[in-house]
Formats: structure tokens, C-alpha cells, sequence
């Protein structure tokens, strides 16, 4: 009677590992999934659908990741065991855990960025136990109007932030419509024109690269910072502050927001972003740029490629 031979099951190790759960996510994803496959890189998707099926190969230590990208747990707490698996395997992140739970609450940034002498337009927590002269005295310190924003992390495409609050009714009713968040009075920051567009600024760091656009407020359009306007404008504060902000919080994906004030004033009015919207500018109005979501990509699977590099000479 013939033996039957023993099936000897080898952990499958992959390149880069990528959690995504917004609809929205998906061409860059997949974009990243396709780029990864044309490089020699083996990716691996790990969605809602599937989520409960990966943690059972990791646990079973069938499966197991070099690099991996989160872009799921900051919405979707299903998630958050995956990530500590990952972290107990030793998992190299694009933006580590641990450097993520800093980021989100605003109120602490502020401080960080106050200390660290960054420009930071005047801002104040707003606490619903404070009685209404400390209010008033809040609004009065930031100016009318001011601008109403969430101080952690849970905003999405801008739920939460009211941009142009004009009166201590305004907050109230903001707060009435939104009463589990903890908000910050910010000085709404009057930007100056370059040319003919506002000098407002989404800035991506992406492993090393820093990429500027013009981004309206008004109608959350992008467009591609030249280089030639880098050099027309003097736009290098724009890469000094980023690299600051890198310096600070040593995150490798990230976008902050930067406006330029008459008489050339720099203020960092939206600190710093882990979950940076991806949409195409080809597809969506308020898109990203479609060579810009590119670069990104490029320049994320080149960091990603040399942390495996790195990981395969240990």
C-alpha cells in the first residue's frame, strides 16, 4: 500500500500588504497592486471581505508581510488586530502604529508645533463646559469669521469643519450638529494670489519626496506645482516646512496644508494627514491630479522596494 506523501506548507511571505476598506480607495489601490506586480513585487489586498480569512493565515503562519500599508484601521476598528499581529511578526509599516496614534489629535499638534516654533495660525480647544465669556474671549482672540475644525482625527472630506464661523450661535449649532467631537477655534487665514491662483498648499510626503499642489479651499481643485513656479514664487518654505514636519513626527506618507498670507507670511493650517485622498483628477472634479497620484505612486513603491532591500540584507 502506497504511502501518502506528506504536504509540506511554506509561509508565503509578501512584498507589501495593503488594508483598504473606502470605495473611493480602490484605483489606487489597485493602481499600487498592478505597479507592484510590473516591479517584481508581490502584493497582497486585504479588504473587509477577506480581513477574518488573512488573520487566520497569519495566525496559522501560513502568510506573513515585509512592508505593509494601512490605510483601513483609522475608520474601521475590525482592523486594529490585524495591525497588532503584524507589529507582534515585526512588520516594517509605511507609517508605523505607533507614530500614527500621535497624529491624531490636533490639539496636542498644535502645542508641538507652537514649541517647535512652526508657523500655526492662533488656535484655541473649544470645551463645551466653558461658560460663554471664555467662549466670546476664545472668538475674539481668533477673529471673525474663524474657522471650526475637529481636533482629532475623524473627519472625512471635511465633515466636521465649518470654515467660516462667524458668531458664538455659529459654534453652538456646529456643536449641537456634531456633539461627540472636541473642536479647535482656528484664525482663519486670509491667503494671499500668486498669479492668479490662491496660495493655498496640499503638500504629500511620500518616503523622501515632497510633492506641493495648488489646492483651492473653495473648490478643493488641484493642480500640479511646476517647477518653474517653485522658482517664480519662491515656494521653498513649502518643502522646509514639510521636512520639519517629517523631522518631528518621522511619518513617511503624509499631506499638511500650507497658505501663504500677504506680505509672504507661511502658516501650516492643517497640520499633518496619514489618510491622504487618492481620488484621480480624471475621474473625480476634486481629484488629486492623475500624473500626481502617479508620482505618488512611484515614489511610495521606491521606498517601499528599499526597506525590502534593507530587510533582505539582515
Amino acid at each position: 500500500m502506497a504511502r501518502k506523501s506528506k504536504q509540506i506548507s511554506e509561509k508565503k511571505v509578501f512584498d507589501l500588504g495593503i488594508a483598504w476598506n473606502w470605495a473611493f480607495d480602490k484605483d489606487f489601490v489597485y493602481q499600487l497592486n498592478d505597479s507592484c506586480l510590473q516591479r517584481g513585487l508581490s502584493p497582497y489586498l486585504v479588504f473587509p471581505d477577506n480581513l477574518y480569512e488573512t488573520l487566520r493565515l497569519i495566525r496559522e503562519d501560513k502568510i506573513g508581510f515585509r512592508c505593509f500599508f494601512d490605510r483601513a484601521t483609522d475608520t474601521d476598528h475590525r482592523f486594529y488586530e490585524l495591525i497588532e499581529l503584524l507589529q507582534d511578526e515585526g512588520t516594517e509599516f509605511v507609517n508605523h502604529p505607533d507614530r500614527i496614534k500621535w497624529i491624531n489629535d490636533k490639539a496636542l499638534i498644535h502645542m508641538d508645533f507652537f514649541i517647535n516654533k512652526m508657523p500655526v495660525p492662533e488656535t484655541f480647544i473649544y470645551y463645551p463646559t466653558d461658560d460663554r465669556r471664555t467662549v466670546l474671549n476664545k472668538i475674539k482672540q481668533v477673529g471673525i469669521p474663524f474657522v471650526i475644525k475637529p481636533a482629532h482625527g475623524v473627519e472625512m472630506g471635511g465633515l466636521g469643519v465649518l470654515v467660516s464661523a462667524k458668531s458664538i450661535d455659529d459654534l453652538y449649532n456646529w456643536h449641537n450638529r456634531y456633539r461627540n467631537f472636541v473642536f479647535l477655534l482656528q484664525r482663519q487665514v486670509n491667503h494671499c494670489f500668486l498669479g492668479k491662483k490662491p496660495a493655498y498648499f496640499r503638500i504629500y510626503h511620500v518616503l523622501g519626496k515632497i510633492i506641493p499642489m495648488w489646492w483651492d479651499p473653495l473648490t478643493h481643485a488641484y493642480e500640479a506645482v511646476t517647477d518653474e513656479e517653485v522658482s517664480r514664487y519662491k515656494l521653498k518654505p513649502l518643502y522646509t516646512l514639510t521636512e520639519k514636519i517629517t523631522k518631528l513626527y518621522q511619518m513617511c506618507f503624509f499631506s499638511t496644508e500650507i497658505a501663504v498670507e500677504k506680505g509672504r507670511k507661511y502658516f501650516i493650517v492643517d497640520y499633518i494627514n496619514d489618510q491622504c485622498d487618492m481620488r484621480r483628477k480624471s475621474k473625480y472634479k476634486d481629484g488629486v491630479s492623475d500624473e500626481i497620484v502617479d508620482k505618488v505612486v512611484d515614489s511610495l513603491l521606491n521606498g517601499v522596494t528599499q526597506k525590502i532591500k534593507h530587510l533582505k540584507k539582515q
